[in-house]
């Protein structure tokens, strides 16, 4: 009889997941409070959410496994501060919490100007004083109108307490009123064009005719009120375009736009400009024609402009 023997060999694995404890102690960076402790705070990871909870002033111990970790400390009424832990160690970790970022006072400004594209005239501008008038500027060139066909009621819809009339869609005659005045042919305003008046009679029968083209204008300068009364009887007040100036940063500054729109509606701009030496000059031709919105309402315009300057001196 032989005897066999057999050996089993049972092998086992286990797998131990290193665990680290790191120690935390947390205090509030803020000198307005006396007693920084008694306050909670909690941590948290990107991973888990909340991991855990402490005390200000506590020594606070977590376990982590897994390096780098981020970790968040919050504190109702503070900011969220960022910790990245990268490894284990022995020392305590201190971490400051700061105070949220507060203003000890708001101040509201006037932003009118930038918001409206719109400004006010200075109190004294040459031989003429404007304080306590109610005044307006119009920055032609910053409003988004439609300055192909001088659309009044977007070139003015920032323009409080004004009555508009829209006769034809080329914008040839300017019409508009305040203080609830007749707006036909801004009879009730004195209107001039860079200071000079541009009515067919100022006086007796104070109707405007003409508007300058708008591409042309680089503001318009409106003065309200009876106080106005220095511009003549129109108790509406002043309304005073000024044209562009010379391009002075070039001999020769050429710009054109031409726009079609309905009712056969057409228009052209073309300016000239430029500056050489001592001399500047601007130069616009402005043509519009169309059918109109309305029968018997066809227009054809052609606008000439010329001004030349020196400087002596």
């Amino acid at each position: 009889m032989k005897l066999k023997v057999f050996s089993i060999i049972l092998l086992f694995s286990i797998s131990v997941c290193g665990q680290d404890t790191i120690k935390f102690n947390v205090l509030i960076d803020d000198k307005s409070i006396d007693d920084k402790k008694n306050q909670s705070f909690n941590i948290y990871n990107s991973e888990s959410g909340l991991i855990g909870s402490g005390m200000v002033g506590v020594v606070f111990e977590i376990t982590l496994r897994k390096y780098p970790t981020t970790l968040y400390f919050y504190i109702e009424g503070y900011p969220l501060e960022e910790l990245i832990v990268n490894k284990a160690g022995d020392e305590i970790i201190t971490v400051f919490i700061g105070r949220a970022d507060q203003l000890n006072e708001v101040v509201l400004k006037a932003q009118k100007k930038k918001v409206f594209n719109l400004s006010r005239l200075s109190d004294f501008e040459g031989t003429s004083i404007y304080a306590g008038k109610k005044t307006e500027v119009i920055q032609v060139s910053q409003i988004p109108a439609n300055l192909a066909s001088n659309n009044a009621r977007q070139i003015y819809s920032q323009i409080s307490g004004l009555n508009i009339y829209q006769n034809d869609d080329a914008g040839l005659q300017l019409n508009i009123g305040g203080r609830g005045l007749d707006p036909n042919r801004t009879s009730n305003f004195n209107t001039r064009q860079n200071g000079y008046d541009i009515s067919a009679d100022v006086l007796g029968y104070p109707e405007s005719y003409y508007s300058p083209p708008a591409e042309l204008i680089n503001e318009i300068q409106i003065v309200r009120g009876a106080a106005s009364l220095q511009y003549g009887t129109q108790f509406g007040g002043l309304v005073n375009f000024k044209l562009k100036d010379p391009s002075l940063n070039k001999e020769l500054d050429i710009k054109t736009r031409n726009t079609i729109g309905s009712n056969n509606l057409y228009t052209n701009y073309t300016e000239l400009s430029g500056t050489k030496k001592f001399v500047s000059y601007l130069a616009s031709f402005n043509f519009k024609s169309g059918d109109g919105f309305r029968p018997n309402s066809g227009f054809n315009s052609r606008n000439y402009f010329f001004q030349i300057n020196h400087n002596f001196s």
